[in-house]
């Protein structure tokens, strides 16, 4: 098959959560000062109507978990509250995010959430050294240090954007119809494979399209990609989602507060290493972002852009017209060859991943207004020839890991899991809620029991939750 662009027959897209580019690579900058990081003095005031309160400056020890064990508030008021800080509260505008912030509301914000005490610890960034894999990713090949959200907003409108160019003008994370045309629809018109591998469930099928039957066999458990890596049967495009919640010994590693960031770490370990290893690595464009910041500090105030449909949403007072930016999230491109160290200025969002692909295997024309304007990031593939240098493995952390793949599950591991005390008894995340509301929406064949039960089917902790989404997503996928 003939490619608009030689050096890439394989596009492969792993999306985590809830992290900002200040939060996770800002210390960067002190290794290599061209990348708009951190400088060590930023910082904001504890409060928004009282000075004396002092301010709370940014720290490098960021911990894997327990820092932010209240989910900070990344719903379009409190991203207006973290951007426009006072003026958020003083002029109280009906229509946020016009003209600039001083992105001086996080920890007020974070102080808001019910049951935190204090916001400072939004503040804690990680060193490059605690997070070696992203980190070395970045030294490695190029980062974007001016991606943004395409949403300044939670989880779904962003991970919507990604695969459509519009969330519908929503912004929140409310199970609904989405009957908007997806890239997964154009990379099918032009006879370009792909997949959607999933560990518990995936976000994806928020949009109507993606639950037809003919695309029930694109959606593969994480463990079909390492082995179509390793097989060298990779699709035109591979689009990865981590696990949101966790079974026993089977870890979210979707490093979405409070989840353990160096679960997440190993995933990202686990997919470079897979495409490196494989016979696709030489024409496979590998990207690894966030889908938004999740309430973290960033110091750099996103730009406006182009409305995808000219749709509104109204939430607390508030009317936003999808004219500006998310808050920045790492990004990082990876191909051998992207030269080593590239610091990539240029101004993405998720939207420049569907230009991308547009460009690399000639889609004849974009889904909305947003990705037709979105730049691309093909050229950062500047070398003649593919690198030799790139390294096999990424460094890992000292941390437990489950020697069994989840669909090894069997009645005996359960058991003894259940015995041992492993089911996670958190309470459910926001996000969590959502995909069970999600799950609750495929279209399967539901027993005795849970149509009586239905809604009123108790969903109080984590384990509940997962037990749920993967109940509904195994039997909507017939495996």
């Amino acid at each position: 098959m003939s490619r608009a662009n030689p050096k890439v027959e394989h596009v492969v897209v792993l999306m985590l959560e809830n992290r900002s580019f200040d939060h996770a690579l800002g210390f960067l900058k002190r290794v290599d000062p061209r990348i708009e990081g951190l400088r060590g003095d930023e910082s904001n005031p504890r409060s928004l109507v009282d000075a004396s309160k002092g301010r709370v400056t940014v720290r490098d020890d960021a911990g894997y978990v327990g820092d932010l064990r209240i989910d900070p508030g990344h719903r379009l008021p409190d991203v207006c509250v973290q951007l426009y800080g006072s003026r958020a509260r003083t002029d109280a505008p009906t229509s946020p995010f016009d003209g600039e912030g001083a992105c001086d509301g996080f920890v007020a914000s974070y102080g808001e959430q019910l049951f935190v005490a204090d916001g400072a610890p939004i503040m804690k960034c990680f060193s490059p050294e605690s997070l070696p894999a992203l980190a070395t990713l970045a030294r490695q090949f190029a980062v974007c240090d001016h991606w943004f959200a395409s949403v300044p907003g939670p989880t779904w409108p962003n991970r919507l954007f990604i695969h459509a160019a519009t969330s519908n003008g929503h912004a929140d994370d409310v199970p609904r119809d989405y009957p908007m045309p997806t890239i997964f629809d154009l990379l099918t018109q032009a006879d370009e494979p792909w997949r959607i591998y999933y560990h518990d469930i995936p976000v994806a099928l928020l949009l109507e399209s993606l639950r037809k039957d003919v695309f029930k066999g694109a959606f593969r458990r994480f463990e079909a990609f390492l082995e179509d890596a390793r097989a060298g049967t990779l699709p035109s495009y591979s689009f990865i989602e981590p696990r949101y919640t966790e079974l026993f010994t089977w870890k979210a590693n979707d490093q979405h507060p409070d989840h353990d960031v160096r679960l997440g770490e190993d995933l990202i370990a686990d997919v470079y290493e897979a495409v490196r290893a494989s016979p696709c690595w030489e024409k496979t464009l590998l990207v690894v972002v966030y889908d938004e910041h999740g309430g973290t500090f960033d110091h750099v105030f996103p730009p406006r852009t182009t409305s995808p449909d000219g749709k509104t949403w109204s939430e607390g007072g508030l009317t936003f017209a999808f004219d500006r930016l998310g808050v920045r999230v790492p990004a990082i491109v990876v191909s051998p060859f992207v030269p080593k160290a590239t610091v990539d200025a240029s101004v993405y969002d998720h939207t420049s991943i569907l230009a991308t692909l547009r460009k690399c295997f000639a889609l004849p024309n974009a889904l909305t207004a947003r990705d037709l304007a979105a730049a691309s990031f093909e050229t950062l593939l500047s070398l003649d020839a593919p690198r030799s240098d790139t390294p096999l493995k990424l460094p890992r952390h000292a941390v437990e890991r489950s020697v069994l793949r989840e669909i090894e599950m069997t009645i005996e591991h359960v058991v003894a899991a259940c015995e041992a005390s492993l089911a996670s008894t958190r309470p459910v995340t926001d996000l969590q809620r959502s995909l069970v509301r999600l799950a609750r929406s495929l279209d399967v064949d539901e027993t005795p029991m849970e149509r009586a039960l239905g809604a009123a089917r108790i969903i109080a902790t984590e384990h509940d939750a997962a037990l749920m989404v993967r109940e509904r997503m195994a039997r909507f996928v017939g495996r």
